[in-house]
C-alpha cells in the first residue's frame, strides 16, 4: 500500500505544532508528501509580521520542504464550476474563494486536502474528493509563527 500525498490548507498549517500527530506530519513533510498551494503561501505572506519573518518562514522547514502547487486556468475553471454547483444547493456563500481554489488544486493534482476547516466538508460533499482533518487540541492557542516553530521543534526532536 502506498502512502498518499496531501495539499495543506492554512487552517491545518497553523495547527501542525499542536497536532497529536505532529511527528507523523513532520516526517511526511520532510519526505515531500505534503504540498502547499501558492495561494496558501500568499495567505502566509499576508499574515507575516514583517518581510524578514516571511522570508525566514519560506526559507526554512516546514514551508521550504513542501512542494508548491501553482494555479492553472483549469484549477480556476474547476473552482468556478464547484461554486456554481454549491449555488445549486444554496451553499455558495459558505466556502471562501481561497478554499474553492485550494480544493480545486488538490482535486486536479490528485492530492488529499489536509485541513481544519468545515468549508472543505461542504466543498467535498459536491466533489467527492478525499480530505484529511488534522487532529489537534482545539484549546491550543498560538499564532502562525508559534505553530510553525512548534513543528520545527517536532522535526528536530525526530532527528535526534
Amino acid at each position: 500500500m502506498t502512502e498518499g500525498e496531501w495539499l495543506i490548507d492554512k487552517s491545518a498549517l497553523v495547527r501542525l505544532g499542536h497536532s497529536s500527530d505532529r511527528d507523523l506530519w513532520a516526517n511526511r513533510i520532510e519526505r515531500g508528501l505534503v504540498h502547499i498551494s501558492n495561494l496558501t503561501r500568499l495567505e502566509i505572506g499576508y499574515s507575516a509580521r514583517s518581510g524578514d519573518v516571511a522570508r525566514r518562514e519560506f526559507r526554512e522547514p516546514p514551508l521550504a520542504a513542501m512542494p508548491v502547487e501553482y494555479l492553472t486556468p483549469k484549477i480556476e475553471d474547476r473552482a468556478l464550476e464547484v461554486q456554481i454547483l454549491l449555488a445549486d444547493r444554496g451553499q455558495h456563500r459558505g466556502p471562501s474563494i481561497p478554499d474553492l481554489i485550494i480544493a480545486a488544486t488538490a482535486e486536479l493534482s490528485g492530492l488529499t486536502i489536509l485541513h481544519v476547516d468545515n468549508d472543505f466538508d461542504t466543498i467535498t460533499a459536491v466533489t467527492g474528493q478525499p480530505t484529511t482533518r488534522l487532529a489537534y487540541a482545539s484549546t491550543a492557542k498560538g499564532g502562525r509563527s508559534g505553530a510553525l516553530d512548534n513543528l520545527e521543534q517536532a522535526r528536530e526532536s525526530t532527528a535526534d
